[in-house]
C-alpha cells in the first residue's frame, strides 16, 4: 500500500531544512581545514540521481552559469528581467528559473519561476519530494538515510529538482562560492557563462590572492560554451585566459556597453554598468541559442533589453526606502571594495537628501551586521575610514546587531542560522568588539 504523506506546513518544512546546516563546531572544523571538498561534485551528481535525474537532463535548463566576487546577483537579476520582456513579447523562453543566494526575506526567494518566488505550498511538496528520495534510495543501497546535503548542496539539488520538473528551459544560476568546486558546478554543458568582477573572498576556501581565487571562478568554463567577463585586474585576467584556453573555452572580455549611458539603470553607477554589460551578452547568447535573433551591436538596444534593464529590481542592493520620517540606505556588501563604493554612494545620497531638506541637521545612524568573525573588523574600519576620512560623512549613531530576526514574538525559521555559535551569539561579544573597534 503506498502511504501518501500529507503535505506538511511550510514553516515545518523549513525547519527540516534548518536541520541540514552543518553547525558552528562542523563548520569551524571544516574553516580550519581549508580549502574546498573536491568530493562535493561527485556528491552532487549521486544525489541528483537518487532523486531521478541525470545531470545530462541539466542541459536541457539551457543555464546561464554566472560566478564572480562582486554583482553576481545583479548580473544574475538583470538577465532574468532582459528574458522576461522577451517572453512577454516573442513568448521565447517559455518559462525562466532563477537560483540565487542568499535570501533577503524568505528562503523561497532562492528559486524562483518566471520572476517569482515559488509557492510556499510548491516549495513544501518540492522539498520533501527531495527528501524522500535521498531517505528512500539511501535504504535501498544500504546508506545511511540520515546524511542528507548541507543546506546550500540541498537547496541547489532541489532547485535543479523543480525546474526539471516545471520544465524550465531558461535557468539562471548563481555560483554559490567559487565555481571549480560549488555545487552548482556540475552542468554539463551550459547555455554560456559569465564571470563578474573579483576581488578578495572566502579566502579560506578559495585562496588569499586574486589569481587563486580566479582559477576557482574559471571552473564553470565548458567546452562548448561560450564565456564571458569583465575587465579585471591583470593577474586575475591572466588566470582566466590560461583555463579557458584549457578548457577549449573562447572567452570575451567586454567593456561598459556605451548604450548603457543612455538607460536608466536604477543605480546609474559604471560597477552597475558592468554588471549590465555582461548581463547584455549573457542574454543575447542565449535568446540566440533559442532562436531568439537579437542585434546588441547596434544602438539603442532592442526595447526589451532597455525595459529588461531599467525594471530590474535586486532587494538589499543600493536600496532607498523613505518613512515618513526615516530614509533607510540598504545594502548587503561583505568585502572590503564594495563597502567603500557602498559608503561612498551612501555619502553622496544622504548629502542630497540633506541638500533638499534644507538647514535642518538630520541624525545619520549605522546599523551594521556581520555574521561570523571572518574579517569583520577590517570590514568595519573599511566603513569607518571611507566615510569619515573619504567623504566627509559623520555617524552620530552605531549600531551592532545580529542575524537574529523576529517576526512578531519568535524567531523566524527563514533566519535560523546554527552555523553561529549560540554562546558567542548571546554574550554579543562579537557586537562589543566591533562597538569597540568603532570608537577607536
Amino acid at each position: 500500500m503506498t502511504v501518501v504523506r500529507e503535505v506538511p506546513k511550510y514553516h515545518d518544512t523549513v525547519e527540516k531544512l534548518n536541520s541540514t546546516q552543518s553547525g558552528f563546531k562542523a563548520l569551524r572544523e571544516k574553516r580550519l581545514g581549508g580549502r574546498l571538498d573536491k568530493a562535493t561534485l561527485e556528491d552532487v551528481r549521486q544525489w541528483l540521481h537518487r532523486v531521478g535525474h541525470d545531470v545530462n537532463d541539466l542541459n536541457r535548463l539551457n543555464v546561464v552559469h554566472v560566478a564572480g566576487t562582486k554583482g553576481k546577483g545583479s548580473t544574475c537579476a538583470f538577465v532574468n528581467s532582459i528574458l522576461q520582456r522577451y517572453q512577454q513579447s516573442v513568448g521565447i523562453p517559455r518559462k525562466i528559473g532563477l537560483y540565487t543566494s542568499p535570501h533577503l526575506v524568505t528562503v523561497r526567494e532562492r528559486i524562483q519561476v518566471n520572476s517569482e518566488p515559488i509557492s510556499e505550498e510548491m516549495f513544501a511538496q518540492y522539498f520533501f519530494e527531495v527528501w524522500d528520495a535521498l531517505e528512500s534510495s539511501a535504504i535501498k543501497e544500504g546508506l545511511d538515510p540520515a546524511r542528507k546535503p548541507t543546506y546550500f548542496r540541498f537547496l541547489t539539488l532541489m532547485a535543479f529538482h523543480i525546474f526539471i520538473r516545471e520544465g524550465i528551459d531558461a535557468a539562471v544560476i548563481e555560483v554559490g562560492v567559487g565555481g571549480e568546486l560549488d555545487s552548482t558546478n556540475i552542468i554539463p554543458l551550459p547555455a554560456v557563462t559569465g564571470i563578474t568582477t573579483l576581488g578578495i573572498d572566502h579566502v579560506r576556501a578559495l585562496g588569499g590572492t586574486i589569481d587563486k581565487i580566479a582559477w576557482h571562478k574559471a571552473g564553470i568554463f565548458k567546452a562548448g560554451s561560450p564565456a564571458f567577463t569583465v575587465p579585471q585586474a591583470p593577474e586575475a585576467m591572466e588566470v582566466l585566459r590560461s583555463r579557458a584556453e584549457e578548457k577549449g573555452v573562447k572567452l570575451d572580455t567586454l567593456a561598459i556597453h556605451p548604450a548603457l549611458f543612455d538607460i536608466r539603470l536604477r543605480v546609474a553607477e559604471d560597477f552597475q554598468r558592468k554588471n549590465a554589460s555582461l548581463a547584455i551578452a549573457l542574454a543575447a547568447s542565449l535568446l540566440n541559442r533559442l532562436g531568439v535573433s537579437v542585434d546588441i551591436d547596434s544602438e539603442p538596444l532592442p526595447r526589451e533589453f532597455i525595459e529588461g534593464l531599467e525594471n530590474m529590481v535586486w532587494r538589499g542592493r543600493w536600496e532607498t526606502l523613505v518613512s515618513d520620517k526615516q530614509v533607510w540606505h540598504l545594502d548587503g556588501a561583505h568585502t572590503e571594495d564594495s563597502l567603500k563604493l557602498s559608503t561612498a554612494w551612501f555619502a553622496r545620497t544622504a548629502t542630497q537628501n540633506q541638500h533638499k531638506d534644507g538647514p535642518r541637521s538630520i541624525p545619520t545612524v549605522l546599523i551594521f551586521n556581520q555574521q561570523s568573525t571572518r574579517d569583520s573588523e577590517s570590514l568595519l574600519r573599511t566603513v569607518h575610514e571611507t566615510a569619515y576620512n573619504d567623504c566627509g560623512i559623520e555617524f552620530q549613531h552605531a549600531v551592532f546587531c545580529t542575524n537574529t530576526t523576529y517576526k512578531g514574538n519568535s524567531c523566524k525559521t527563514d533566519f535560523v542560522n546554527r552555523n553561529v555559535d549560540p554562546k558567542e551569539l548571546g554574550s554579543l561579544s562579537l557586537q562589543t568588539r566591533m562597538a569597540e573597534v568603532w570608537h577607536t
